[in-house]
């Protein structure tokens, strides 16, 4: 009478012929990528967003160094902002708006942040505003407010150019961590400042016009002196760079309240660059209040059309 293999050894075998089937199905699957995807096209895509982190002695990931960045900034602020833009043909242009930011981070709800911004120069986009309420997962819901229509209308305000100048909304609008992915490259110079690289890929819920951003963060206060944007066809469309001299400390001064005692750094100058159009936007932070009593009425869309 023939021996049996025991259940145990049955099992083994049936494990290994799983085992051996995945094995072929992954390779042949590998073979036909590298049929239908040629080379050039592969190493193209792995240059364009980063697969393998650069770590270095320090051990900070993308996701370390993009969280400090974001950490340099109060729980809630107001800033006055002055724009100057400029092109070849020596057309300019001034605009002026107030944006106010507010986190929720530690309620845990669904909201992360709210960022309200609206303008009080040139005179035909005064009192136009946006809303952006940034949301834990799914999309954020976004609104503008034109007053020649007088409608909040529901819209991606992300995208939406600020009064002809080089800067969208989207690149004043404190990001949060969830809006995207972050891989470091290796460390690098900018005139002569050490900094950390950091590559940001947008998630699609963010509704970003941008397919990735390089982030340069000077070491020492983790402010980015410089980020380049890539749109969605994969072309570097602009350059920011900061005045590492305007590179100022904030501080809320209240003794004993949220925040006593903590400082912040933020450049108070800094310059976008339009590469393709060859204009310019010169940026300044007139005015940074730090901790101001913010309330939920304060992003609202009555506060949104309310004329001051």
């Amino acid at each position: 009478m023939p021996h049996r293999p025991s259940a145990p050894l049955l099992a083994i075998l049936a494990g290994l012929r799983v085992a051996l089937l995945i094995t072929l199905l992954s390779a042949l699957l590998c073979a036909l990528l590298a049929y239908l995807l040629p080379a050039p096209l592969v190493a193209a895509e792995a240059e364009f967003i980063p697969i393998d982190e650069y770590l270095g002695e320090d051990g900070l990931t993308g996701d370390d160094l993009y969280d400090r960045v974001l950490d340099n900034r109060f729980s809630a602020f107001e800033q006055s902002i002055s724009l100057h833009s400029g092109d070849r043909g020596g057309h300019y242009q001034d605009v002026e708006l107030r944006l106010r930011y507010k986190s929720y981070r530690d309620e845990k709800g669904p909201v992360l942040s709210k960022t309200i911004a609206k303008y009080f120069a040139p005179q035909d986009v005064r009192h136009l505003g946006y809303l952006v309420i940034n949301k834990r997962n799914g999309q954020d819901d976004q609104f503008v407010y034109r007053p020649s229509a007088r409608k909040v209308r529901r819209v991606n305000v992300r995208g939406e150019t600020i009064a002809g100048t080089d800067f969208a909304f989207e690149d004043i609008v404190p990001a949060e961590m969830e809006d995207g992915s972050h891989f470091r490259l290796a460390d690098a110079e900018v005139d002569g400042i050490p900094t950390y690289v950091v590559t940001v890929v947008p998630n699609l819920d963010a509704e970003s016009e941008y397919a990735k951003l390089v982030l340069y963060v000077e070491k020492e206060h983790f402010v980015p002196i410089q980020t380049l944007y890539w749109d969605n066809k994969r072309v570097q469309v602009k350059r920011l760079r900061a005045d590492p001299e305007s590179v100022q400390a904030v501080a809320d001064g209240r003794e004993g309240g949220e925040g006593g005692g903590h400082q912040v750094w933020i450049a108070r100058r800094s310059r976008m660059e339009h590469l393709k159009l060859e204009t310019f936007t010169e940026l300044m932070v007139t005015t940074h209040e730090a901790m101001p009593k913010l309330r939920d009425r304060h992003f609202s869309e009555r506060e949104l059309t309310a004329s001051r």
